[in-house]
């Protein structure tokens, strides 16, 4: 049996409580796990080896809760971020698992607020999409989800429009051949590419000839 035989508040970290077993500095933890504590309290083994369990799960959601402060994050973004911060394997699945039901990890929800975040602000292909949501992890399933109705074509005019301007001045060839180039930097194919620009001269010529 361990004797609980202090409870501080950390200075350094307010959220936190240091605890005093048997006369020692045992560990630092949240200050939530520390709720039920009291000086004078026996814990056995199996006692203090539940409290480090849900002091560290306390501490992988502070971990989280950071990132996700910033963005939206997928499951497995917040895995790796707890596996950099050397959380075991087990306090990861739970702290993933009450994450989840409380809607803060939602790879289908992840994976929709990208899709229309790109569209908004930065439009590129579905299949740059694809390729930006595999590498954070989320699964083919959400993903298709996310990208049901997307309209390429659309997305890539969008795309060129956006950096039109930038290149008004230019002959025509050359006008063309940078806008080609932008929209194949943002994964869009040949074809859609050319469907685009050709509706882009099209609409400038049409609006030249109006011009008295």
């Amino acid at each position: 049996m361990k004797e609980i035989t202090a409870l501080r508040v950390n200075p350094r970290r307010p959220a936190t409580v240091e605890v005093f077993l048997d006369g020692n500095f045992w560990r630092s933890i949240p200050s939530t796990s520390a709720a039920n504590l009291r000086v004078g309290m026996a814990l056995a083994a199996k006692d203090v080896a539940d409290l480090e369990g849900r002091a560290a799960e306390s501490e992988a959601l502070e971990t989280v809760g950071r990132l996700l402060a910033r963005r939206p994050h997928s499951e497995q973004e917040a895995r790796r971020r707890m596996q950099r911060a050397g959380f075991d394997e087990a306090v990861i699945v739970r702290a993933l698992t009450r994450l989840g039901a409380h809607g803060n990890i939602d790879d289908e929800a992840f994976a929709r607020a990208w899709v229309e975040n790109r569209k908004d602000f930065r439009p590129r292909s579905a299949a740059m999409m694809r390729s930006e949501l595999r590498a954070k992890g989320v699964k083919a399933n959400a993903i298709e989800s996310a990208l049901a109705g997307f309209d390429e074509d659309q997305a890539a005019e969008d795309a060129a429009r956006r950096v039109a301007r930038r290149w008004i001045g230019l002959d025509a060839p050359d006008r063309r051949r940078k806008i080609s180039d932008h929209l194949a930097r943002r994964g869009f194919d040949y074809d859609t590419i050319r469907s685009v620009v050709r509706r882009l001269e099209a609409a400038a010529e049409a609006e030249s000839e109006e011009k008295p």
